[in-house]
């Protein structure tokens, strides 16, 4: 658990993987930390790959908390490199709602079953089919 708000090391799917340093940049407000990766495409500030995260709690009892976890990649265009163009940015937005009554380990179990429908390449995730854009069949 991050409690201090520190530098995150994001592993992409390269043949011979890469890691990605993404360390802490200023906050967009008061309920949410954010970082960005500075490295890559070639250190200019619209490419920066961003992370974000936020936490809402409940506004009365029994209510839900709301985790937003975002990321963004943008692709850039730099074949004029004075003139760098952002053609797309690719964005994962994740929302995790939990009632209030859940306990830690429970919200720990839906966040491990989460991450298993999407993580490691396998026959039995969904993180290709989302890579390639193709539907189960």
């Amino acid at each position: 658990m991050i409690t201090n708000i520190v530098s995150l090391s994001l592993i992409d799917a390269a043949t011979t993987p890469v890691t990605h340093v993404f360390t802490p940049a200023s906050r967009v407000s008061d309920n949410t930390a954010r970082w960005v990766d500075r490295e890559h495409n070639s250190g200019i500030a619209i490419g920066y790959a961003s992370v974000s995260f936020s936490v809402k709690e409940p506004t009365n009892s029994g209510g839900v908390y709301r985790q937003k976890l975002n990321y963004a990649e943008p692709i850039l265009d730099l074949t004029v490199p004075s003139v760098p163009k952002v053609l797309g940015t690719a964005r994962v937005n994740c929302e995790f709602i939990f009632p209030d009554i859940m306990s830690d380990q429970q919200r720990k179990d839906v966040i491990k079953k989460f991450y298993s429908l999407i993580g490691q390449a396998s026959a039995v995730t969904l993180g290709d089919n989302v890579a390639v854009q193709s539907l189960p069949y």
